[in-house]
């Protein structure tokens, strides 16, 4: 994913990349070298991270019923126990609510953001 995003960069496209990355958004050395080859490319790095709680998570899989979600779904106790939802990553970033209920909607919350981090 990374070097489809790189190869992107490389032709003067912006690339955004939708993917958990959670054990290298705590990585401070990972952060580093990703800021510094999207640096030598002249394209910054911005973190958006989305918080949702289980039971949110659950409702999202059963809505989109995609296959990758089957093992989830038949064994949500212990998928579920494996759940930081409280956990966001050590990189600065700015988050967006994507919590059932949420009082703003999650596109308009990512458009907020998004305009802000691109001015």
């Amino acid at each position: 994913m990374l070097e489809t995003a790189f190869d992107n960069l490389r032709a003067g496209t912006s690339a955004i990349l939708s993917a958990p990355f959670i054990a290298e958004l705590n990585s401070p050395d990972w952060m580093s070298r990703l800021t510094d080859q999207c640096s030598a490319m002249g394209a910054d790095v911005g973190v958006i991270w989305i918080r949702c709680d289980a039971a949110s998570m659950r409702k999202h899989m059963e809505i989109r019923r995609a296959t990758r979600d089957a093992w989830k779904l038949d064994n949500w106790a212990a998928y579920a126990s494996s759940l930081d939802t409280d956990n966001s990553p050590s990189a600065a970033h700015i988050s967006v609510d994507n919590r059932l209920g949420a009082a703003t909607s999650l596109i308009d919350q990512t458009r907020h953001r998004l305009k802000r981090i691109l001015a």
